[in-house]
């Protein structure tokens, strides 16, 4: 029978909430208000779009652009976050036909995660908090509003999405090399300022003598006692004639003589290993978790088309 499990929403509070920085700064005094959406009952201000988007502005205005150039991101700006504020809207207006609500044990549960992630301290939280212009009740309402929609994702979204083995599989298949690992070599060496006594004991090699015992006896490096021992490297940030002579052998092998800055050297491979590679079973949490979000993120954006289609919304930006 396969395998179907449906994720929780836990990862979406998480990932919407740490640490969203994006946040909103105070706005000059000078900010008339006025209406600039209405949402079914709901009405979004100037002021509050001023305030969502105060961080852009001051980064546009330092950013040395002609002021033609400004004035097209400040109006492509605003029609972002003017956007973002009615999805707002919508969804608040829809938790609240639903009686979804947030009680202050989640926000400070949310918080307290945050803190725990980032391992802040309160005091640093609220530093880190006011370097970006927000103060700490703005953050928890932020927290809110974010644990409401996940909220929401829920309980619109979440009975709707199925992950199956198969999905799991077939995306596990199309990312072979991400689960393959990192190639790795242990690598020993042998250096010496002297090209032609390497070469012979290239030669000794050749008749089978032990690497180790020939580095500790003959190897100028430091390393010499420890038999050459280099320790494990991706060998992609070698030169590229080290890398290419390396990369063709397997363990065991060694190189031929190579001349590098730091002299003659002969490499040997200790072993080759395979870091961060998954099999199906250690890779499938996380595959699922990727399928899940991919899932939920696309069948909200469709839900919430189809709240917009039926809202009565009129801009007036």
């Amino acid at each position: 029978m396969p395998r179907i499990r449906v994720g929780k929403i836990n990862w979406i509070v998480f990932s919407l909430i740490i640490i969203n920085f994006s946040f909103c700064r105070s706005i000059s005094a000078d900010v008339i208000d006025r209406i600039v959406a209405i949402v079914d009952s709901d009405i979004i201000t100037l002021v509050q779009l001023s305030k969502e988007s105060a961080p852009y502005m001051k980064n546009i205005e330092s950013s040395g652009y002609p002021d033609e150039k400004k004035k097209e991101m400040i109006q492509a700006i605003n029609k972002k976050i003017l956007t973002a504020l009615i999805d707002q809207s919508l969804t608040r207006q829809e938790a609240e036909k639903y009686q979804i609500n947030v009680s202050d044990t989640e926000i400070n549960n949310a918080v307290e995660n945050v803190k725990k992630a980032k391992s802040l301290s309160q005091e640093e939280l609220e530093k880190a908090l006011g370097q970006e212009g927000l103060a700490l009740t703005e953050y928890r309402e932020n927290v809110k509003r974010q644990i409401l929609q996940a909220k929401l994702i829920n309980y619109s979204v979440k009975s709707k999405v199925i992950i199956t083995e198969s999905d799991i599989k077939k995306r596990y298949e199309s990312n072979a090399e991400k689960y393959s690992g990192k190639k790795k070599y242990h690598l020993r060496n042998i250096l010496m300022d002297n090209e032609g006594e390497i070469k012979e004991i290239k030669k000794k090699l050749d008749k089978k003598k032990e690497f180790v015992a020939l580095a500790r006896e003959y190897s100028i490096a430091s390393n010499a006692p420890d038999g050459g021992d280099l320790g494990t490297f991706d060998i992609n940030n070698f030169s590229e004639s080290i890398k290419n002579s390396i990369s063709k052998l397997s363990k065991g092998d060694y190189t031929n003589v190579i001349s590098t800055a730091q002299g003659f050297q002969i490499f040997y491979i200790e072993d080759i290993v395979l870091e961060g590679a998954k099999t199906l079973e250690q890779a499938y949490d996380e595959i699922h978790e990727i399928l899940y979000r991919e899932q939920v993120d696309k069948k909200f954006e469709t839900w919430l088309e189809s709240l917009k289609k039926k809202a009565h919304i009129k801009i007036m930006l």
